[in-house]
């Protein structure tokens, strides 16, 4: 059933039933406070707008909210996330930040808005929002990640591998924290440390082509031709009963780690 703008800006009374619009901040009748009520009702609103799909909606929704409480922290970083799912970075970061200045300790805001800053090319605004996360929770898995490439991105290759290697550490599985330890170590020169970071990447998924590649390389480089041979066969075995066309080696940046 589709709610009309009137319905959405109307809300009933919790204590005696009275129905009030959006501009009561006390029920008529018997003297409740309402906007509370109402703040939650609209926001609740919104995320299911967002949750369907409906952005634009969504984001009128938080914005009509926002004009009744502009401080309003969650209000704020759902706008935020609206704003990044668009692609709109600037705005997002503002909305980010308005949330964050309304509740220091939202730890997942400064998350969002170190990968805000991150796909906006900004390393050490993104670093600084990555390490607050870590100071309000050092076991943020995502958060040893995202701070770890954002230091690989401004050359700071052994701070880099500490922050992989802590996200190795809190969630083994995660392959793309062994593959980039793999691609640090070799930048390094660390060639052994780099074989067995890749070497774990494959046995973690075993299409990992992007360290295939790189363990190829390695092999080859120390005059074992029939290891790496191997090594590039599967890949392309792999690649193409996939439909992945000629892979080749990155540094993959990932998506957002929530």
């Amino acid at each position: 059933m589709t709610t009309t703008d009137t319905e959405t800006r109307q809300l009933r009374c919790v204590r005696c039933g009275r129905q009030a619009a959006a501009e009561d901040k006390f029920c008529a009748e018997c003297g409740m406070f309402l906007r509370d009520a109402f703040v939650d009702r609209r926001l609740a609103l919104a995320l299911e707008l967002e949750r369907a799909g409906r952005c634009r909606e969504a984001r009128r929704e938080v914005t009509r909210l926002l004009e009744i409480e502009p401080d309003h922290a969650l209000a704020n970083h759902l706008l935020g996330t609206l704003y990044f799912h668009q692609g709109t970075l600037d705005l997002a970061i503002e909305s980010y930040r308005k949330a964050i200045a309304a509740a220091p300790d939202f730890v997942l805001c400064h998350y969002d808005l170190g990968v805000a800053w991150y796909h906006r090319g900004n390393m050490p605004e993104a670093t600084r929002s990555f390490q607050r996360c870590l100071e309000l929770d050092e076991n943020y898995n995502a958060a040893h990640y995202r701070l770890a490439l954002s230091l690989f991105h401004a050359g700071e290759l052994h701070r880099s591998l500490e922050h992989f290697e802590a996200a190795a550490s809190l969630t083994p599985e995660y392959l793309m924290a062994h593959y980039h330890m793999g691609v640090v170590h070799e930048r390094l020169g660390q060639v052994e440390e780099a074989e067995r970071s890749f070497q774990r990447a494959v046995e973690e998924a075993l299409g990992e082509v992007s360290s295939n590649f790189h363990l190829a390389a390695l092999r080859r480089a120390r005059g074992d031709e029939e290891s790496a041979e191997q090594l590039l066969e599967t890949t392309r075995e792999f690649a193409q009963s996939n439909g992945l066309g000629t892979p080749s080696p990155t540094l993959v940046g990932g998506g957002r780690d929530r």
